[in-house]
């Protein structure tokens, strides 16, 4: 806790350390998202998912199935509040007080709009640009309470799903992702794509609860899968203590047949 932080909590830190170590989730209710799980993702991440599950369940977990229904609206709630906030906090950068200055190239007196034109023009991506120009969109008079007014109640309801999860699970689980891992250059030029990657990490996000991912293997296509775990907030040792566990039987399960298809992974065996 810092007391000069607004934004630190006063509270102790769990102990995650301890918990990893222990790693024992004997007793412990997995809650599996219902709406995060079988239609929209893929059976070959649902498959690593499963085995995961049943992992956990081999060392003395108990899996509870939950619904979270208003889940299934946090891809377009976040992708309205996260944009408005980048423009907002983004602001900043005029060229002025604060970030980088770059001048118009060919003009020898530029004005200040020019200046801040040029900066941000050379000083932000091309997705940086794009959510500000939808934030800035989503803030502006006359859209305000129909884009991110809406997109608040939302997240206000997906805290709500969370905190009646959590009533009946210790944990929720789920895929971190719908599809396996992307390769490299597959969906740059597609921005949807790789929103909707995000539709199982987002509800974190938006309640502010904890989550952690690890692999959970390989799919039938040789790429990586992941698996989700979230806790409730100020819980994160769950995530240690099911993380570790679940990583304990995974490297087990996995380790040979990895070794197998890579070898020259074979060097970090013994880590």
């Amino acid at each position: 806790h810092d007391p000069l932080d607004s934004t630190s909590i006063d509270q102790p830190v769990p102990d995650v350390v301890g918990a990893a170590e222990r790693a024992d989730v004997a007793g412990m209710k997995i809650g599996i998202v219902r709406e995060l799980t079988g239609e929209g993702f893929s059976p070959l991440v649902q498959a690593r998912f499963d085995e995961s599950v049943q992992h956990l369940v081999d060392a003395g977990a108990e899996v509870v199935d939950v619904s979270c229904p208003n889940f299934v609206h946090a891809l377009g709630a976040y992708y309205l509040i996260m944009p408005s906030e980048a423009s907002s906090n983004l602001a900043r950068f005029d060229a002025m007080r604060y970030g980088l200055r770059v001048g118009p190239e060919g003009v020898d007196a530029p004005s200040a709009e020019q200046v801040m034109a040029a900066s941000r023009e050379a000083g932000f991506g091309d997705e940086v640009k794009r959510r500000i120009i939808l934030g800035t969109y989503a803030l502006s008079s006359g859209y305000y309470d129909a884009y991110y007014g809406s997109a608040q109640k939302v997240r206000r309801l997906i805290a709500d799903d969370f905190a009646r999860a959590f009533e009946t699970a210790d944990v929720l689980v789920s895929p971190t992702a719908p599809t396996t891992a992307f390769r490299f250059g597959d969906k740059s030029d597609d921005p949807m794509a790789m929103y909707r990657g995000d539709i199982a990490t987002i509800p974190a996000n938006l309640a502010g609860v904890p989550g952690m991912s690890l692999p959970s293997g390989l799919a039938e296509d040789g790429l990586p899968a992941g698996f989700q775990i979230l806790a409730p907030a100020m819980a994160d040792d769950r995530l240690y203590t099911v993380g570790a566990a679940l990583e304990q039987r995974l490297v087990a399960a996995w380790g040979g047949h990895l070794l197998e298809q890579a070898p020259e992974l074979a060097v970090t065996k013994g880590a």
